[in-house]
């Protein structure tokens, strides 16, 4: 890992399709982070609660968003990470997609642990996804994932460094996102940035408060309940500092790679 600099930018989204107002907003924030790695939530682009529009929402990837948001990244030198619906034949998966420095799509994550009455809307992903990029190597969960310690230790044993959530956490819940991911970060010796939506849609708050932990659990920084954007540094010393501490890497028994996803 390389010191780096991740955006995380607290998004208020429009509920609908994505559309062009939408599209620049995003282009908007990516060109004012001057980070290595901007990030925005989950399903950041059409808004969490359309379940029954998901036909006319998803896109495919490639396709107009991930056109106009690559042309930001590309001008802004920047990766790029954000959550969308995703239509691929004729399923539609919960994704978050990864967009290079150069705008060109990387990979996708399809959500692998889809929550209550997501589960009848959106297919079910298979594979965990680590993104080696040339700062370090970053892992991808959206929201409900980080419920389970399993899936956080996939990624440890992928040799992430960082690990993001991309979330629609509701103010219900708030309490959950404020304990699990500062432990998800002691527990796999990696930084874990959490980023959140913001703002009250179909009548449900979410509670914002997207944040940056140390490898030890520390948090360096944190937004309100509020749309905003912070950019943090991320140094590698801190992580090899931290491994050296604690070992749990070194120390988990082989058994655990089988665990299973409880």
């Amino acid at each position: 890992m390389d010191r780096t600099t991740v955006s995380v930018v607290q998004f208020e989204s429009s509920l609908g399709p994505a559309d062009d107002g939408t599209r620049e907003r995003m282009a908007d924030a990516i060109s004012a982070a001057n980070a290595d790695l901007v990030v925005f939530p989950e399903l950041a682009t059409t808004g969490y609660h359309i379940f029954d529009d998901l036909p006319d929402v998803a896109e495919p990837v490639p396709g107009p968003t991930t056109e106009r948001l690559g042309e930001a990244a590309a001008a802004a030198d920047t990766a790029v990470l954000f959550g969308m619906p995703v239509r691929e034949d004729s399923q539609v998966y919960n994704s978050a997609v990864w967009l290079d420095a150069d705008g060109a799509v990387h990979t996708r994550y399809d959500k692998r642990h889809c929550w209550g009455t997501e589960q009848a809307s959106f297919a079910t992903g298979d594979e965990y996804v680590v993104v080696d990029a040339p700062f370090g190597r970053v892992g991808i969960q959206i929201c409900y994932d980080l419920n389970f310690p399993a899936s956080s230790a996939a990624l440890a044993r992928a040799g992430c460094d960082i690990l993001v959530n991309i979330s629609a956490w509701t103010a219900r819940l708030e309490r959950d996102w404020q304990t699990l991911l500062p432990a998800r970060a002691v527990e796999q010796g990696a930084y874990v940035v959490g980023c959140n939506q913001a703002g009250t849609e179909a009548g449900r708050t979410f509670c914002g408060r997207s944040a940056v932990f140390e490898p030890d659990g520390t948090r360096i920084a944190e937004l309100g309940d509020s749309p905003g954007q912070l950019s943090v540094p991320l140094e590698p010393e801190i992580v090899a500092a931290e491994r050296r501490r604690n070992p749990m890497r070194e120390d988990r028994p082989a058994t655990d790679a089988d665990a299973s996803e409880w």
